[in-house]
């Protein structure tokens, strides 16, 4: 495979108490001060966040989620921008990645906007169409559930709509515990079994679902690296470490913590900061320069774990806003 075909799989697959500072490896930054230096960095390099873009809404929503303060008008810059693409296209933001809706819906709640009237359009209604979403594969599913419930699990996860994603999702299941994008392949893989998991967190309440996660959890710890660190589509990526770390601190396990997630002493979050820049920004690979998407996936990754650190509302459990 070569390197833009791994990168496109990348893409296609895309997140102690409250007065400790995370950083349990010697050199490691804190969490705090990293997370702040991070959203400073963004804000300057994604001065006018757009959709269907890199620094678009995963951008808008770890600087939202975070409770980083903000440029002012930096969260309206991003709903007119969507507003105008959504008129222009007159509602349609893509006639088949359906993952264009779900992306969009959970940045314009995450900073409390309705994605249901957006320029006149309902933006979050192409997620009724199942057979269009699931088209996308595992992916489309898990995105589409996230955003459905994001502004209210309480009311939506009992579903029909939400219970036959969650049921497609589910019977995914590899053997190993893991998901994958490909329904041919024999094992999981770690960006898409995070992912799922992320989506999962709503029904831990329920017994078949809370052994998915359990399952998927483990998957994680056995196929982590010697280093700490996770290869995927054949590279070390801080993009798949990210992704875990959103997704244990979604469902409830210290990423940095954990003696399952640790490796000579250091944890997930030790591991990540290895892909951590003075500036602020995250690198793809260990040998590479910074890169935007690593630095979105990084910056959400960070934002979710200090909110699981400060007993918050997960990072897609967006009923609390900013």
């Amino acid at each position: 495979m070569n390197t833009m075909k791994k990168r496109g799989c990348q893409i296609l697959v895309l997140f102690m108490t409250a007065g400790m500072l995370t950083g349990c490896g010697d050199g490691t930054p804190k969490l705090e001060d990293a997370l702040k230096k991070t959203a400073s960095y963004e804000m300057k390099t994604v001065e006018d966040p757009a959709s269907d873009a890199l620094g678009g809404e995963w951008t808008v929503m770890a600087l939202a989620r975070s409770g980083e303060e903000a440029d002012e008008n930096y969260f309206e810059k991003y709903r007119a921008n969507i507003e105008k693409r959504v008129k222009e296209q007159e509602g349609v933001l893509s006639e088949n990645r359906y993952t264009e809706y779900s992306r969009a819906v959970l940045a314009l709640k995450s900073i409390g906007k309705d994605p249901t009237d957006i320029g006149g359009y309902d933006i979050e209604k192409p997620l009724e169409d199942f057979d269009t979403v699931v088209s996308q594969g595992l992916n489309g599913a898990i995105y589409a559930l996230l955003a459905l419930n994001a502004d209210d699990p309480d009311a939506n996860k009992d579903g029909e709509l939400e219970q036959k994603y969650l049921d497609y999702i589910v019977e995914k299941e590899k053997d190993d515990g893991g998901f994958s994008l490909d329904d041919n392949a024999e094992n999981g893989d770690v960006d898409l079994t995070a992912m799922t998991l992320q989506c999962l967190e709503m029904y831990q309440d329920e017994n078949n679902v809370k052994e998915v996660i359990d399952k998927g959890v483990e998957f994680l710890a056995d196929t982590q690296d010697d280093d700490g660190g996770y290869t995927a589509y054949g590279a070390k990526s801080s993009e798949s470490i990210s992704q875990t770390v959103i997704a244990l601190s979604a469902v409830g396990v210290d990423c940095n913590e954990d003696e399952r997630f640790q490796k000579d002493g250091k944890g997930l979050y030790d591991t990540l900061m290895t892909f951590y820049q003075k500036d602020g920004s995250f690198k793809h690979i260990l040998d590479g320069e910074s890169d935007p998407m690593a630095t979105d996936q990084a910056f959400c990754a960070m934002v979710a774990y200090q909110r699981y650190q400060n007993k918050k509302n997960s990072f897609f459990d967006m009923t609390d806003h900013r």
